[in-house]
């Protein structure tokens, strides 16, 4: 059979918008760059290459396909997976692609479903309506945009991801502020194409930790498939723990059972209360790592570490983090760390601290911060526990103009994009909330009641339970809508969620 029966025009021409796409020309013309960096290997570095050249032919295909119909909605996307044999989120996703790249505009229609005194009003979402912009696609697409621009917007959430997958090493983040060497960067635009802040398909995400075929809107925490109030039983965790040790013992599991090879989590760096990217490999590491620490830490910039090459990684994070893991997983372009992430562990997080905030709030409350053994935020205020057995506290309203500003465009209080979410809203003291929300996470979580790891209760039998928690993870929303509106209103760029 001839080549020419075999490939398509419309498949030609899709491949040939791809290989013009600027994230492909990139990667092929900077291949030695790439390989001299020593970050990827020539086989992983092909591997990125062609699956990115797949992601770019299936999104241009989608693109034409819109084109060539003459009026499209939800309809025409359910025709475009069904003959592309894919689930209808990814089909979504590439969606969200097209309107970022403002190849297309994607309106999205919805149903007002009354409240009453009790329900308020909601909005339900119905369809879209989608319109493609007409001429040569050589002059809609859009060139080469960088990571560089969510920094300086201060719209950053400091995951560390950007750096984590950079091929040629060029970014690092430090104190929740990235920074890009020029001179080594590619401009292959990458770090911008994972980051959980230039444009996150929230009802994507939706979808994949449901595993469901249909649209989902967001609810106040997430989706969950079950809620309990836990703690541990392992002493050592108990005695340094945050809260009930419950991250820490799916760690300790997880490395026990050789579930995985290493966790990436946090640890004090060597100025105290300053944390540092940590891997985790043993029992010792674990204890290092344990409590909350509320200034923001870029975990992610592990990934490419060369010690995680073929290891089973679990992560452990907060919600912007968990964000930009899925994110990852839904844009799957190959990169061997990424795909290597067995488990995603979120803790819940309302905002982080630059540190040099975090000394202002200790200078708030009259205290070095070298005598400070543990800080908690609890009841709306941040406490503070010195080595003398002290307690001292302030109101969260308070310090909140110290909280970093890209907190306050955060609309994820729960880690909604993790396995299992874990925080201490919601539960007694000494105790967690544990938010189950993927099969894999349940599994994890029978495990350890299996193992007698820990101890559990329904979250229904403790208070104040989830009424608290889903108040708290509202109002998280709320705020963070009027903050987006607020930047809008501005001129200022926010997250495309």
């Amino acid at each position: 059979m001839s080549l020419e029966k075999n490939l398509s025009w419309e498949y030609l021409k899709n491949l040939a918008d791809a290989l013009d796409s600027y994230r492909i020309r990139a990667l092929i013309d900077a291949k030695r760059d790439i390989l001299e960096a020593g970050i990827y290997s020539e086989s992983q570095y092909d591997s990125i290459l062609y699956k990115m050249l797949d992601e770019e032919k299936l999104k241009y295909t989608l693109f034409n396909f819109l084109k060539n119909n003459s009026e499209n909605n939800l309809k025409t996307l359910n025709q475009f997976s069904e003959i592309s044999s894919i689930d209808l989120n990814k089909t979504l996703s590439l969606l969200e692609l097209l309107k970022n790249e403002k190849l297309i505009i994607a309106e999205e229609i919805y149903d007002k479903l009354e409240g009453d005194e009790n329900n308020p009003e909601k909005l339900i979402f119905k369809d879209f309506s989608i319109k493609v912009y007409e001429g040569e696609i050589s002059k809609l697409k859009t060139i080469y945009e960088p990571v560089k621009v969510i920094f300086e917007s201060k719209n950053c959430s400091g995951c560390g991801l950007c750096a984590g997958i950079c091929p040629v090493n060029c970014l690092r983040i430090y104190n929740g502020f990235g920074k890009i060497d020029e001179d080594k960067c590619i401009r292959c635009g990458l770090c911008y194409f994972v980051c959980p802040r230039s444009y996150l398909p929230v009802k994507v995400l939706n979808m994949v930790q449901e595993n469901a075929s249909e649209i989902k809107d967001s609810t106040k925490i997430g989706y969950y498939i079950e809620a309990y109030s836990a703690r541990t039983k392992i002493k050592e965790i108990s005695e340094i723990c945050q809260d009930g040790g419950i991250s820490s013992t799916c760690i300790h599991y997880l490395l026990e059972k050789n579930k995985i090879d290493l966790a990436i989590g946090a640890k004090m760096s060597n100025t105290l209360w300053r944390p540092e990217p940590f891997l985790i490999k043993n029992k010792e590491d674990i204890l290092l790592s344990a409590g909350t620490k509320y200034v923001n830490n870029p975990n992610l910039q592990l990934l490419n570490e060369n010690e995680l090459t073929g290891k089973k990684i679990a992560v452990v994070g907060v919600p912007c983090q968990m964000q930009a893991l899925l994110k990852s997983k839904i844009y799957d372009i190959g990169f061997s760390s990424l795909n290597n992430i067995e488990y995603r562990i979120g803790i819940f997080c309302m905002e982080s601290f630059s540190y040099e905030s975090l000394l202002n709030i200790c200078k708030k409350l009259d205290i070095d911060i070298n005598n400070a053994k543990k800080m908690d935020i609890n009841k709306g205020k941040f406490f503070v526990y010195t080595k003398k057995g002290d307690e001292l506290n302030i109101p969260i309203k308070e310090i909140s103009h110290l909280a970093r500003e890209d907190c306050e465009i955060c609309y994820d209080l729960t880690s909604e994009s993790a396995d299992i979410s874990i925080g201490s809203i919601g539960s007694p003291s000494g105790w967690n909330t544990v938010l189950i929300r993927t099969e894999k996470g349940k599994e994890l979580y029978n495990e350890l009641i299996k193992s007698k790891l820990i101890e559990s209760k329904p979250i229904g039998d403790v208070k104040p339970g989830l009424p608290l928690l889903e108040k708290i993870a509202n109002s998280k929303k709320t705020k963070s809508k009027k903050h987006i509106n607020s930047k809008l209103e501005e001129n200022k760029r926010v997250p495309n969620y």
